[in-house]
């Protein structure tokens, strides 16, 4: 009796490849990402598919709903790296362990072309089949941005709002990397990458750096209302006379 899950494929006998259920799936899968690749998101088409995965229009429409079947199932494998907004409320929330975040996040929107190919998606295309992703997005960026928001407190400063420029700024540059220049910088490969991630890791230590200076401000600021003298409390804050005095 022959194997149920295997499926001869094609019109010619001569020519029909044996496949399991499991590779048809991995050929399309593989075919569509080639085409967002290649072409992006909106020329997609079950025929596209066909061409590029050699599996029959036939075969495909009986494994899957319509078009956006495919689409939302191929999305659904390469949204795995939204739990890296997750992961962070594993650690310990710190300046290191915020910036290792967005590097991680970098990192992968970076080598990876099919997110960015999504990325793109969702700012030119209104579909109801990015909606759910996009909530699930949202709720995780959220949640991870409001665990580092105790190293925000008392400051001027927004951490969804930074965090979210932050991120946009990754996304944005990601898709730039194989331009010849960007703002007359070369920021292909790996070398651009890291480019990018140090310029998030100088922004973000700006904010850090600030909001550190005030903290150490308002405890010097104890110390000389507790009777400590000027220099003593230079010593141990590192702070200089004028930023105490005002001067």
């Amino acid at each position: 009796m022959e194997n149920e899950n295997l499926i001869y494929d094609g019109e010619e006998s001569s020519k029909r490849i044996r496949r399991t259920n499991a590779e048809i799936k991995k050929n399309i899968f593989d075919a569509v990402y080639q085409i967002v690749k290649e072409k992006g998101f909106t020329v997609l088409s079950i025929n596209l598919i066909s061409k590029y995965s050699n599996v029959s229009p036939l075969i495909i429409n009986k494994r899957f709903k319509d078009l956006d079947d495919i689409i939302d199932q191929f999305i659904s494998r390469w949204e795995y790296w939204i739990d890296l907004f997750s992961d962070s409320k594993r650690k310990s929330k710190t300046r290191d362990t915020y910036q290792d975040t967005l590097e991680s996040i970098l990192d992968i929107v970076w080598k990876k072309k099919s997110i960015q190919q999504v990325l793109a998606w969702e700012i030119v295309e209104d579909s109801p089949l990015l909606e759910p992703m996009l909530a699930d997005r949202e709720k995780k960026i959220a949640v991870m941005a409001e665990g580092f928001a105790p190293l925000f407190a008392g400051s001027e400063y927004d951490v969804k709002l930074i965090t979210a420029i932050l991120l946009s700024a990754a996304f944005y540059m990601a898709g730039y990397k194989k331009k010849d220049s960007y703002f007359g910088m070369n920021i292909k490969g790996n070398t651009g990458n890291l480019k990018v991630l140090e310029g998030i890791n100088q922004l973000s230590n700006l904010v850090f750096d600030k909001i550190e200076k005030r903290t150490e401000k308002e405890i010097a600021q104890k110390m000389l209302e507790s009777g400590d003298s000027l220099e003593k409390v230079v010593k141990i804050t590192g702070l200089k006379p004028e930023e105490l005095t005002g001067s």
